[in-house]
């Protein structure tokens, strides 16, 4: 239970934002009128280039992504955020990668779109950080449903507004959330919208 609030950020849908947040922290992430999808990532402030990473946190778990009481690990198999509440359907998914202007161009867009991989890159560059790559995101209350055959089938979250999910930092971080801008399909029901941050204790 997150009981007092030291950082509070309202994120315009379409847009990213990075904080801090120190080890103990408790990080509520709401959905604020339902079925929008947070791109999350989060990377460790003890040097290194050491990231949340949904490929090294599937084994570690042994699940599709964590639920309540399962820690998200990193690319040196730290735990780095634990899931301490989930007040939605508990759809998080850890397979797809962040939109991009790529897939944008693959689904017929034309001209500039926002993407959840340039609001992160943006978010890293007001805190002095390049990095050469995107590391695949942990998708928070995305509907990325695996089908018994193996295939995908994208789906409007199922989200109502109000919904939230809150994580314990693990380790001191700097993390990345993106109100994300698909718009192309399903994936945020058809018009994304925005989402809220609360960092505390």
């Amino acid at each position: 239970m997150l009981k007092s609030i030291a950082q509070k950020y309202h994120v315009p849908a379409r847009t990213g934002r990075a904080f801090e947040a120190v080890k103990g922290d408790l990080i509520r992430i709401t959905d604020l009128e339902g079925a929008q999808p947070v791109d999350f990532w989060a990377f460790a402030r003890d040097g290194g280039l050491e990231f949340l990473s949904p490929e090294h946190t599937k084994p570690s778990i042994e699940k599709l992504f964590p639920r309540v009481g399962d820690a998200a690990y990193t690319n040196r198999r730290r735990a780095i955020v634990t899931v301490v509440e989930d007040n939605s359907p508990g759809q998080h998914d850890m397979e797809y990668a962040a939109c991009d202007p790529a897939r944008y161009r693959d689904l017929g867009v034309t001209g500039y779109h926002a993407s959840c991989h340039e609001n992160l890159h943006a978010a890293l560059a007001k805190h002095g950080i390049e990095i050469p790559f995107t590391p695949q995101p942990w998708n928070l209350f995305t509907n990325f449903f695996i089908n018994p055959d193996g295939t995908f089938t994208i789906k409007s979250p199922e989200t109502k507004a109000g919904d939230n999910i809150v994580l314990r930092a693990e380790m001191d971080a700097l993390v990345v959330v993106s109100a994300c801008p698909q718009d192309q399909n399903l994936t945020c029901g058809g018009h994304p919208t925005d989402i809220q941050v609360e960092v505390g204790r």
